[in-house]
């Protein structure tokens, strides 16, 4: 059975956040999330963290993080033993961002019909990883865990259901829902770095800035290893075009 362990960055809730995103990790092999749980757990000693949870670590004023007094040099190197913690797993990434400045001028009808855009990533997410899984392990199946977010738990777990029932092959790969403590599960600590990175780095790229260093540094290619990731980016066109083809398929 293959394991995915997803996380969420920006909430829709917030006006002045322009992109919302979910990302993360699968693999099938519990050699390879005991490899990285074992590198995390190192890393974390390391660095004297209980955990690293990428919105607060990147806040300046983090009441959580601010007794290590740590400068930016510092805070890249510490991102980058993490990342470096991913790439040696070898575990496989997705990631999806949708522009919520755009989704947030959607007619309300649409928005009522496929939910709210933390919603509408979620379902992105499991498309993504079911079609994935229908080219490259059409005979397995695949169990999702996510963060124990209360406010978002809910509404996930009926679109997970929808999804399974509405999509054809759906209830074939997707095996069980939960939620989990990233302080317990360390993957989802890393799949938290992965949607704070790529939700930055959307918003960098439609500003017309490059690429952060510490993405480039998760994506780089080395000997010997070829980071394994689909992203994908909705902006307010895309989202137009996408909800009046999802009009014509069945409510998800």
């Amino acid at each position: 059975m293959l394991h995915g362990f997803f996380d969420d960055s920006g909430k829709e809730s917030e006006s002045a956040n322009r992109i919302v995103c979910i990302g993360g990790y699968v693999s099938g092999s519990a050699q390879v999330w005991n490899g990285l749980a074992e590198l995390w757990k190192n890393f974390l000693l390391k660095h004297d963290l209980e955990w690293l949870h990428m919105k607060d670590f990147m806040c300046e004023d983090s009441s959580e993080y601010a007794y290590l007094g740590w400068d930016w040099p510092k805070k890249r190197a510490v991102l980058e033993d993490f990342s470096s913690a991913i790439k040696i797993s070898q575990i496989i990434g997705f990631g999806v961002a949708v522009d919520a400045d755009g989704w947030r001028q959607l007619p309300p009808e649409f928005v009522k019909k496929h939910g709210t855009c933390q919603e509408f990533c979620f379902t992105l997410i499991l498309q993504m990883v079911v079609e994935r899984m229908k080219r490259s392990t059409p005979d397995e199946r695949i169990s999702i865990l996510f963060d124990c977010d209360r406010g978002f738990t809910p509404a996930r777990f009926q679109r997970y259901l929808r999804f399974r029932d509405n999509v054809p092959d759906a209830d074939r790969f997707l095996c069980g829902f939960t939620v989990g403590e990233p302080k317990v599960f360390l993957p989802l600590q890393a799949a938290d770095l992965l949607a704070w990175e790529v939700r930055k780095d959307v918003m960098r790229r439609i500003s017309g800035f490059e690429s952060r260093p510490e993405f480039q540094h998760l994506m780089m290619v080395l000997p010997g290893f070829f980071p394994d990731y689909t992203l994908r980016f909705l902006g307010a066109d895309d989202l137009k075009f996408m909800l009046d083809e999802m009009d014509k398929t069945p409510r998800l």
